[in-house]
């Protein structure tokens, strides 16, 4: 007997709830209740997104079949690859990342690829051109992928005023946009904040810098940006740039584990002894317990064609970016969101300590009005425990 395939029944809550978690990875596991429970529905989902970074990078060796281990997709993810493999699941599909103006990561547009398993490696990637994929190495043409999903990505910025004064957000174009993803009424879909979309460092920039670390990494870990769209030609760009981060990763994994390179027995090449200039400038400066090398390479790896966002903003800037653009941003929301999520990103001082206070305050102030205090706010960080 042929099976059919029943409309999803939604559940709804009282109040919306409000999930604040420190690391932003840490939002996912209530998203995932939240399909569990059916107050979403299993596949399809809208997820907007405020944040200074994307966040949609892929864990480069996870094999995409952990997707349907929830827990052991949820000890594999961290902070910058937590929704590609969501996407990949079929929980999200219509991707919106709402950026201030100072992250430069992916362009403002729409854009539509497919993610899915690639068939000789067995992990996920994705056909999408742009360079912040193809400079991780996750790019790879369709045919190379099976279990394939179309993916919609939006990007749009907000706060244009921080860099031009002149300047003012059309809020009135970004809500008929909004309203493409979210046509009714009833339509449930996620709000994703990360309180750094307001103020952000880059916390690598000052790494090591009594020997001007972060500069010295630019150009071991330098990534030129394709003019090109040909899919043979990007599968050999994404690949040679897969052999680069793994060359380095090696050598700095070696260095962690050994605290020398005086045995190491992989290619002696170019980027082998721009490394070896470092280790003796850096052990020439710092004692060897205080070096990370394995944070060094994380922090190589932002060094591609664009670099981390990097604006503290000023007060004055601040209160007009939340009690201004994004309470003008959240009347432009065709609907209500079925959830809301929101990470502190302070302790990696992404969002500066010193202000992520006040920014969590002043932004729960402006969901609270919008919502007309229809709101369960739950704190999940720091002495908190999760609920």
């Amino acid at each position: 007997m042929a099976s059919i395939n029943m409309p999803f029944k939604r559940k709804y809550f009282k109040k919306t709830p409000i999930h604040i978690v420190e690391n932003h990875d840490e939002v996912l596991p209530f998203i995932y209740r939240c399909l569990g429970s059916k107050h979403l529905p299993f596949e399809g989902n809208t997820f907007i997104h405020l944040d200074s970074h994307p966040d949609m990078l892929i864990p480069k060796t996870m094999s995409a079949d952990i997707v349907w281990n929830k827990d052991e997709l949820f000890g594999d993810i961290s902070i910058e690859n937590w929704i590609m493999p969501a996407v990949y699941a079929g929980h999200f599909k219509r991707l919106i990342w709402i950026k201030p103006p100072w992250s430069k990561q992916i362009p403002d547009g729409i854009t539509t690829f497919f993610i899915g398993k690639h068939k000789q490696s067995g992990t996920i990637r994705l056909t999408c051109t742009e360079p912040y994929f193809i400079s991780e190495g996750l790019y790879a043409p369709l045919e190379d992928l099976d279990n394939t999903r179309e993916i919609t990505l939006h990007t749009m910025t907000i706060g244009l005023f921080i860099e031009d004064p002149g300047k003012k957000d059309d809020f009135m174009s970004i809500s008929s946009a909004l309203r493409h993803y979210l046509p009714e009424k009833d339509t449930p879909y996620i709000l994703d904040i990360d309180l750094d979309f307001f103020s952000t460092r880059n916390p690598f920039k000052l790494l090591y810098d009594d020997i001007n670390l972060y500069d010295k990494l630019a150009p071991i870990y330098s990534f030129q940006r394709p003019d090109t769209n040909d899919p043979e030609l990007l599968k050999e760009i994404s690949t040679l740039r897969i052999e680069q981060l793994d060359e380095l990763e090696n050598i700095f994994d070696y260095l962690e584990d050994n605290r020398n390179l005086k045995d190491y027995q992989g290619e002696k090449s170019a980027r082998y002894e721009a490394v070896e200039v470092i280790f003796r400038e850096l052990t020439s400066v710092y004692k060897d317990n205080d070096i990370d090398w394995r944070l060094i390479h994380e922090a190589g790896c932002t060094r591609d064609d664009t670099d981390l966002p990097d604006h503290i903003t000023k007060p004055n800037d601040l209160e007009r970016l939340i009690g201004g653009t994004f309470a003008l941003f959240l009347s432009a929301l065709p609907v209500e969101p079925t959830i809301i999520t929101i990470a502190r990103s302070a302790e990696d001082d992404y969002c500066p300590t010193e202000d992520v206070d006040l920014i969590q305050t002043r932004v729960l102030d402006e969901l609270d009005k919008r919502l007309e205090s229809n709101i369960d706010v739950q704190l999940n960080y720091g002495d908190m425990l999760l609920s």
